[in-house]
């Protein structure tokens, strides 16, 4: 929820400044205008939170697989007088 959040604000301006050429031609520094800086805050907002969302996954979810591929404490050893022998 707060990635979509975080990321439909700058997305919603940046719609506007796209319908409002006049407004999103206005000079912010040399040749930088209001529309171009928007758009690569918008970007790197973007990139962040996606690498912020990926760290936060492995962080969870990672745990729940390392004992099944790894021999990590508190996995069982698999039972080997069950396996069948021809």
């Amino acid at each position: 929820m707060v990635f979509l959040a975080l990321n439909a604000v700058p997305f919603a301006v940046g719609v506007v400044l796209s319908c409002a050429a006049e407004l999103a031609k206005v000079p912010v520094y040399g040749r930088l205008t209001l529309g171009l800086g928007w758009g690569i805050l918008e970007l790197g907002v973007f990139a962040g939170s996606v690498w912020r969302y990926e760290n936060r996954v492995m962080r969870v979810c990672d745990h729940l697989e390392r004992p099944l591929t790894s021999g990590a404490s508190g996995a069982s050893p698999p039972d080997e007088s069950r396996a069948v022998t021809r």
